[in-house]
């Protein structure tokens, strides 16, 4: 991976009144689904027992509600949090995207889950084993790539923070997973369908895949109008 740049100039644009009083974002425990469950797995089985100091302080600072920000975009996760001195410290995390062929091999065991791919938290075992084995669609650490504020060490508490927050948004919307690694428009539009509950309208799809794609798709329903 090439070297990444603090996103900084962003983070300055959408934080210009920073100094005003500002409520902090709300954290919700991760690993309430399989999806999450298995991130926060694989963040265990890379860092531990290497980093495990800093992975039980990233915990304790989640649970101290001093997470402020964590957005998953495409193979770049940034997170802010509030530091001992009340600044900001910022990371930025790139990771590594899985090259064509690994996406093949991943689009197949998907398909074969149908609309169970998101809405049960059991998968077939094969299916499981596929997904979330070492070098599928989790990460190495060696495919991780870190920048923070604070400090210029291979790994912190905050960096150890950022690892252990994006399982919340993977139990919130898994496909956020698929996003960090790097899927191709066509991977994510067959999981974005996959996803969707059986009760959302056509509105609602298209506002999550509008926000995903980063364009604004014609609501159906007003089409057929």
């Amino acid at each position: 991976m090439g070297r990444m740049q603090l996103d900084l100039f962003e983070y300055a644009q959408e934080n210009r009144h920073a100094r005003q009083a500002r409520p902090q974002a709300a954290w919700e425990e991760p690993g309430v689904t399989l999806w999450g469950r298995a991130w926060l797995e694989n963040v265990m089985r890379v860092c531990l027992p290497k980093f495990s100091s800093d992975i039980a302080l990233g915990q304790r600072l989640l649970q101290g509600g001093r997470l402020t920000s964590c957005r998953v975009r495409r193979g770049h996760v940034q997170a802010t949090f509030t530091n001992r001195e009340g600044g900001t410290a910022l990371v930025n995390l790139a990771v590594r995207p899985l090259p064509p062929a690994r996406w093949a091999e991943l689009d197949a065991l998907c398909e074969q889950c149908g609309d169970a791919m998101f809405t049960h938290d059991d998968l077939p075992g094969a299916v499981e084993t596929g997904l979330f084995a070492p070098g599928a669609l989790l990460p190495e650490l060696g495919d991780l790539r870190f920048e923070c504020s604070h400090c210029q060490a291979p790994f912190c508490v905050y960096r150890a923070a950022t690892l252990l927050a994006v399982a919340a948004d993977f139990d919130r919307a898994p496909i956020k997973l698929f996003e960090l690694r790097g899927a191709g428009q066509t991977t994510l539009l067959a999981r974005s369908f996959q996803q969707a509950q059986p009760d959302e309208d056509d509105a609602i799809l298209a506002d999550d895949l509008g926000a995903l794609f980063g364009i604004e798709l014609e609501n159906a329903s007003e089409k057929r109008e």
